[in-house]
């Protein structure tokens, strides 16, 4: 069962690799405003940074650099292009976030990334993914034992999150009063970013894609 999988803390470390949104964007405004609002209504964390999550996992410290290297020699290659936004949506476990529209550019960043770096994942699993308060299916616990992430592929959902909410039968509603202040936006892509986290203290990095 995957609760009964033990971690070595100490040899494994968390990354986050995502897409970087445009500080002059209105979707930018739109989910530093709404996260504001949760912190003062809903007394969530401040801790922010906004951006679209393409594949975060606990990997090798002994790997960080390899990982590191790779991604930049993929982005390299990569050119931008556009987002579009949808809806303010939640997952159960607290997470309240943007959803983004799904496209085959997306869509084949993300898998072409998680299959690059994956074989540099190792034994590792983040622990947060093993939390008791986190529900899979089938596919998703066999997609989090090889990949270290149960949210990758077919089960990709792009989002931006905006809030972790403590008070999960608040959700619902927190959705609804956001929305009615949401307009649907498009944006375009400018970096990829990878954040590493290290005794507590996350760094991270950014890349830019080539323009169009």
């Amino acid at each position: 069962m995957i609760s009964n999988i033990k971690l070595n803390n100490n040899t494994c470390t968390w990354i986050g690799i995502g897409i970087d949104l445009p500080k002059q964007s209105g979707v930018y405004r739109d989910v530093v405003m709404f996260n504001k609002l949760l912190v003062k209504n809903y007394g969530i964390k401040k801790d922010f940074y906004p951006h679209l999550n393409i594949y975060d996992l606990s990997v090798p410290k002994e790997n960080l650099k390899a990982i590191i290297e790779k991604l930049k020699a993929f982005v390299s290659t990569q050119k931008s292009f556009k987002i579009k936004t949808k809806k303010i949506n939640f997952f159960p476990f607290g997470i309240v976030f943007l959803e983004v529209q799904k496209s085959k550019q997306l869509e084949l960043l993300h898998k072409n990334i998680v299959k690059g770096i994956v074989a540099l994942k190792g034994e590792c699993i983040d622990k947060d993914y093993l939390s008791l308060n986190r529900k899979y299916t089938k596919r998703q616990k066999e997609l989090l034992m090889r990949y270290g992430n149960p949210f990758v592929f077919d089960q990709f959902q792009p989002h931006i999150t905006i809030g972790n909410i403590f008070d999960k039968k608040q959700l619902k509603n927190i959705c609804k009063e956001l929305n009615l202040q949401l307009k649907p936006q498009e944006f375009e892509i400018e970096s990829i970013h990878i954040t590493v986290e290290n005794n507590g203290l996350k760094t991270t990095k950014k890349i830019k894609l080539i323009n169009i």
